[in-house]
């Protein structure tokens, strides 16, 4: 006789996304597997939404150089089917990968069918991300030159450089990567080479970051609490600063950031 099978509470849209809220078990094996793919794989330096800082350290790192470029992955998560998600656990040795697998997919909200990766769960961040790390872009990533600057963000991946022919080649390579992979691009945010562009709501060029002005605009647009509007422009002064995470300055954003939770629980930032 078949067994009821459902791994999450309810869902819900936020900016346009369908989010799902875990039921307890599904929650509790998301630290689970959270844990075991932590201790299983290494992730690569230029993967920044597990670090301190996330993309503000990405953002400072890639302004050094004089010329940029990004993608963005549509449906990043969704993107993702429940039998590549077991094929990658396996690969890393997870034992019972199919098991969690099921349990950390839902039917697909959108076209095309099968079981994807939700936004919602605890562990859709770290399981994503390690299919993208093991897929063609994570290898054609690893196999760049270091002259080019590398950040992963989530759906966001930006090259940077000094070279803008060298660059143009990576982000040229980089579109083929996305496609062998099985991804989409969002063409709406991608960005080709240049020496200014828009990424994380923040203007980047060299030796320069700063939140941009629409940003500020639509934080302001509605009325805060005097708490919100200090950490926001808390935020914004991060961005813009030569020497965050220098000595004491460094010990103060490290614990602002930790305040505000880098990865919050069951992924409430829904990456756009």
């Amino acid at each position: 006789m078949p067994v009821a099978f459902e791994n999450f509470l309810y869902s819900f849209q936020r900016n346009g996304k369908p989010v799902y809220a875990p039921n307890e078990f599904c929650e509790k094996l998301g630290h689970q597997i959270k844990k075991q793919v932590k201790k299983a794989y290494k992730f690569d330096s230029f993967i920044y939404h597990f670090k301190d800082g996330s993309h503000v350290v990405a953002l400072h790192k890639h302004r050094a150089n004089h010329f940029f470029c990004r993608i963005d992955i549509a449906r990043f998560f969704y993107s993702i089917q429940r039998n590549r998600l077991k094929r990658v656990l396996k690969d890393i040795g997870i034992f019972r990968a199919e098991y969690y697998a099921k349990w950390s997919t839902v039917k697909n909200p959108y076209e095309g069918g099968g079981y994807v990766i939700p936004y919602g769960f605890v562990q859709s961040p770290i399981l994503a991300t390690l299919v993208l790390a093991r897929s063609a872009i994570g290898n054609y990533l690893r196999g760049l030159d270091p002259s080019i600057t590398v950040s992963v963000y989530m759906d966001d991946i930006c090259l940077s450089g000094n070279d803008e022919p060298a660059l143009r080649e990576a982000f040229e390579g980089l579109l083929i990567a996305v496609d062998e992979a099985g991804f989409t691009l969002n063409d709406d945010k991608t960005r080709t080479t240049a020496e200014q562009i828009d990424i994380f709501n923040c203007n980047l060029e060299h030796g320069d970051t700063s939140v941009l002005q629409e940003r500020k605009n639509e934080f302001y647009s509605v009325v805060r609490t005097p708490a919100g509007e200090d950490s926001f422009e808390r935020y914004c002064d991060i961005v813009e600063s030569k020497t965050w995470r220098v000595g004491a300055k460094k010990k103060r954003r490290k614990a602002y950031f930790r305040s505000k939770g880098r990865l919050p629980k069951g992924n409430r930032s829904v990456p756009s």
